[in-house]
């Protein structure tokens, strides 16, 4: 199949680092290998299907596969530059040519996902009239030109937070949240559903259900992320309502591309009075240790801000907690919907929404889109920059953040529509 990376990074003006710079490239999370595509499903079946059967997937082959289809080999940087080495942190830069993500009308949650031979594609929750809401997907080629190509699912369900993971070449799972409500609006069963496709994205097939609960109290599950873990199995992460002062992120994992799941834990905040949810997470290093971060929003101090947690275990365990960003005057104001990608080096950054720069307190409506920047953890700990870089200034929500290539992540945001913005480490 052809390779796009080449294209790809041409199109958006950037040097290839990727072959520049091999050494230092960054095992990325497989989040940023997902994909999405084409067919329709009524919401209202997905509670209804039987798991179909699937045999196991061959760790060892797709472990291959991740190496050949653009996941590189973790090797350590010498240091990055401010951090013990009297050199200033690298600059990031803003690209100012935001481009559009469909070629369609309008759409929110939008996210980034790579397919096996390089090219993108972007998914997002359309709403196309008659009360109906659409998962839909868009392919590009060159990183700038992205053309609708399909539909997980569309109905009239509440059915959003569509996340995209490829397991192996061709075959994909597209995680969402999937909820039932009555005639007055009150919610009646909490799904994450997860579809898969087998030819690259243009046909979808129900896969099972990754969590479910009923909602009768009225305590939901939300907004799911996948990636690949280290032994080849399926995490996914998930935020889940333990009570209306408590929310906390759960971890399930599959073997069997996503047929079957394991009994969901709770990795932080099971007994905590404060709202932690929309978890990411991106992979670095702490000094010699490989290491992953997570980010979420959480209400600690009342409104939203950013905090996060450092994981040695590849998942399975996660302490170090501490602020990502808060808003700039702390007690008004909110940050959150973060999510976070890693450099070649492994340094971080966090792209997020805020409406620190209104007077006015209107959560979410008067929210834009910045990021956050950091190195790599040492010793349990990450020097956060103290001020964040807007990438959208207008009223934009639900950023997401991929990896393009070691020195360079896209920024994604609604903003009348799904839109991206590319920004470089120099």
């Amino acid at each position: 199949m052809p390779d796009f990376g080449h294209k790809i990074l041409n199109k958006l003006g950037l040097h290839d680092h990727h072959d520049q710079q091999q050494q230092q490239q960054q095992q990325y999370d497989q989040q940023q290998y997902g994909q999405y595509n084409q067919q329709q499903y009524d919401q209202q079946q997905y509670g209804q299907y039987n798991q179909p059967q699937y045999g196991q997937y061959n760790q060892q082959q797709y472990q291959y596969n991740q190496q050949q289809y653009g996941q590189q080999q973790q090797q350590q940087p010498m240091g990055y530059p401010g951090q013990g080495h009297g050199h200033p942190r690298p600059n990031r830069h803003v690209h100012h040519d935001e481009r559009a993500l469909s070629n369609g009308n309008g759409g929110t949650y939008p996210r980034l996902a790579r397919l096996s031979d390089g090219s993108l594609l972007s998914s997002f929750t359309r709403f196309p009239g008659d009360g109906q809401r659409a998962l839909v997907v868009a392919r590009s080629t060159d990183g700038h030109n992205f053309e609708d190509i399909g539909e997980v699912t569309r109905g009239t369900g509440d059915t959003d937070n569509l996340f995209l993971l490829e397991v192996a070449p061709s075959v994909v799972l597209g995680a969402f949240r999937n909820h039932d409500h009555d005639p007055s609006g009150r919610p009646t069963h909490f799904r994450i559903t997860v579809c898969r496709s087998h030819d690259g994205g243009h046909t979808w097939q129900f896969a099972s259900q990754a969590a479910e609960k009923p909602g009768g109290d009225g305590l939901g599950v939300w907004e799911p992320f996948m990636r690949m873990g280290a032994a080849g199995e399926v995490q996914l992460t998930y935020s889940q309502e333990m009570a209306h002062n408590n929310q906390c992120t759960m971890l399930v994992t599959s073997t069997d591309q996503g047929s079957t799941w394991s009994e969901p834990r709770c990795l932080h905040g099971k007994d905590d009075k404060r709202r932690d949810g929309m978890n990411g997470i991106a992979r670095t290093h702490d000094g010699d240790r490989e290491a992953l971060v997570m980010v979420f929003e959480t209400n600690t101090r009342g409104p939203m801000q950013i905090e996060g947690l450092i994981s040695y275990d590849d998942g399975r365990s996660w302490g170090n907690r501490h602020i990502v960003y808060s808003p700039r005057d702390g007690h008004r104001h909110n940050a959150g919907a973060p999510q976070i990608a890693s450099f070649a080096d492994g340094s971080l950054a966090v792209v997020f929404m805020t409406d620190e720069d209104h007077q006015e307190v209107d959560w979410t409506k008067n929210a834009c889109i910045k990021a956050v920047f950091g190195p790599p953890p040492a010793n349990g700990q990450i020097q956060w920059d103290h001020s964040a870089t807007t990438i959208c200034g207008e009223s934009s929500h639900w950023p997401g953040v991929f990896g393009l290539d070691g020195h360079t992540v896209l920024a994604t945001y609604e903003c009348r529509g799904p839109k991206a913005r590319a920004i470089s480490l120099q």
